[in-house]
């Protein structure tokens, strides 16, 4: 197994990961033999980064990743995330920390490696062409994502702070220009490769 500094973290994670959300779905689906066999094989191969969010099967994917996690105690990367809806953005510290408190109750640990914003960015909020995005200044904006995330970290809920890249593509730029987060966890696969390679005006993957 390669390993590669995360972002701006002082992480080494490995080149491959363990993804616990819906794609396969074992971590939410499987049985907990299944589980515990594909986490420990793994690790045997040298994986150390874990991902997972509250979202990944309304909070299976934490429940029971917590489960396996406690039974094995490895040492590994755990990063998790954090989703906002419009009507939680009148308050974006509180729920930031509601949000971040129940993913480490179901994970069973009193601290992860990263949280990250799981929800669309844009220029402007719920803007036309991405629905329920959050907008440059409810991320960077006082009071915002990021001045939560960096109350999570001075609290020693987590160690870094990032966010997915997806939403506005320029908006997305003025974020990662900002320095106010650690990393990007880009979206990029073989239904839409847009962050890595030229694709056509218009191209359907990309929303």
């Amino acid at each position: 197994m390669k390993y590669r500094k995360l972002g701006r973290t002082r992480i080494s994670a490995s080149e491959i990961g363990f993804g616990c959300g819906n794609v396969g779905g074992l971590i939410i689906r499987g049985s907990y033999k299944e589980q515990i066999d594909a986490v420990r094989l793994a690790l045997d191969l040298g994986i150390n980064y874990f991902d997972t969010a509250p979202s990944y099967g309304q909070g299976k994917s934490e429940t029971n990743l917590g489960k396996v996690l406690a039974e094995l105690e490895p040492d590994i990367v755990l990063a998790s995330k954090v989703g906002l809806s419009l009507d939680q953005l009148d308050d974006i510290p509180d729920a930031v920390a509601r949000s971040v408190d129940t993913s480490l109750e179901r994970l069973q640990r009193d601290h992860v490696d990263i949280i990250q914003l799981h929800t669309r960015i844009a220029s402007t909020r719920d803007s036309a062409k991405w629905s329920g995005s959050l907008s440059l200044d409810d991320v960077l904006g006082e009071n915002g994502v990021a001045d939560a995330f960096d109350d999570m970290r001075r609290r020693g809920k987590t160690s870094f702070a990032g966010f997915t890249g997806m939403g506005d593509a320029d908006t997305l730029h003025m974020v990662v220009e900002s320095e106010r987060f650690d990393m990007v966890q880009t979206y990029f696969n073989l239904l839409n490769p847009s962050a890595g390679y030229p694709v056509p005006v218009g191209f359907s993957g990309i929303r």
